[in-house]
């Protein structure tokens, strides 16, 4: 099912875990006009950095079905803290989700039966009990490759992406949204290390409309689906922690665009 355009995804989470800045280490951030500006910068890379790795990370979840090196990834303390700091009821208990997970994951019976869920959930054997394309909830008769499918295609295009396998896959999988995303977020923190503001509002601007035109639309459909099969495994709860992380990171873009907008000013 993996078919997206992520560039080295493993390379990224491991230097995001070893890296000494990342925003598990802060405890609060202040989006004050008190703050001063290398406090203002040093919040905006964290931000970048950390939505990044969670990007990244939610991207090989739904890519295919896991294996023992990415749940490694998934149950690392690092990863828990993350979603954890950005808030609310759902995010702050990951971290104990996560370890109960992580305490049995050397058991190749729990490894199994995590792959069964999600080849149940989102491939088959004769049709996925929770479809992962957006068209199957925005569009009539719960099909693909309707209009909606055209519109996130072009969402690529503007970037200069297209899907490896695009005219065999639909192009609003989830896997492939959450690529698109990720894709974003990396260009975002290169712009912010190369000091060009104008591209950071840009990637930071497209990753917002495309979460309020696209995964804000369908991903609450897709989680409630999941919640009603009878398997909750993984997948289900982590529908739930994507949904509710897709939420905060939209107030996390409108801090960083209000931080970018900023930066603009001060280059004029």
């Amino acid at each position: 099912m993996d078919h997206g355009f992520c560039r080295g995804l493993f390379s990224v989470l491991f230097f995001v875990i070893s890296h000494p800045k990342t925003l598990c280490q802060k405890t609060e951030l202040q989006f004050t006009e008190e703050v001063k500006a290398i406090d203002r910068e040093e919040a905006c890379e964290l931000l970048l950095v950390n939505r990044n790795y969670l990007y990244q990370l939610m991207y090989k979840a739904f890519a295919r079905e896991p294996d023992p090196a990415f749940l490694s990834i998934l149950t690392a303390p690092h990863t828990g803290e993350c979603f954890s700091l950005l808030g609310g009821e759902v995010l702050e208990a990951v971290p104990a989700y996560l370890a109960r997970l992580g305490a049995e994951r050397e058991k190749e019976k729990a490894l199994e039966d995590i792959k069964e869920e999600y080849t149940r959930l989102f491939v088959g054997p004769i049709e996925p009990e929770a479809p992962p394309w957006e068209s199957v909830y925005v569009g009539e008769g719960g099909l693909l490759f309707q209009e909606s499918t055209l519109k996130v295609r072009e969402c690529y295009r503007r970037f200069g992406l297209l899907p490896e396998e695009y005219r065999r896959v639909a192009d609003d999988s989830l896997a492939l949204e959450l690529a698109f995303m990720a894709e974003l977020s990396q260009r975002s923190v290169d712009a912010f290390e190369g000091k060009e503001v104008g591209t950071l509002s840009q990637t930071l601007e497209a990753a917002r409309d495309f979460l309020t035109e696209h995964l804000l639309v369908w991903i609450p459909q897709l989680s409630r689906k999941a919640a009603k099969a009878k398997t909750d495994r993984l997948y289900p709860r982590l529908l739930r922690i994507l949904d509710s992380f897709l939420k905060k990171d939209l107030e996390t873009l409108n801090d960083l665009l209000v931080m970018a907008k900023k930066g603009e000013n001060a280059h004029d």
